[in-house]
């Protein structure tokens, strides 16, 4: 077999395939991760805030099992997105290279 046949070869589409759904995913799960985590904090600073000014009063254990449901949900979620890839190889290249950049 030589490289051109190798670069037409089913196992080659799949694996390019799998690494480029993995990068786009691994890049736009950093980014959408980034953001609920600034929106979380945002959250938290004007609860604290407004706890600081008697306007609200914080019940922090409810607030911790309010952030885990969260969490496990994006869990989740990722888990859900990751599972069907054919190419898992490939795709968990992608995927680290897309969480890096």
């Amino acid at each position: 077999m030589n490289f051109e046949q190798f670069l037409q070869s089913d196992i080659f589409k799949e694996f390019g395939t799998g690494a480029l759904i993995g990068f786009t995913l691994g890049f736009t799960l950093k980014r959408v991760f980034k953001l609920f985590v600034f929106l979380i904090g945002l959250y938290l600073i004007g609860l604290i805030y407004l706890s600081n000014k008697g306007i609200a009063e914080i019940h922090w254990n409810n607030l911790e099992s309010w952030i885990n449901y969260l969490y496990e949900g994006f869990k989740n979620f990722v888990k859900g997105i990751t599972a069907p890839v054919a190419s898992l190889g490939g795709f968990a290249i992608g995927f680290t290279a897309g969480m890096k950049s």
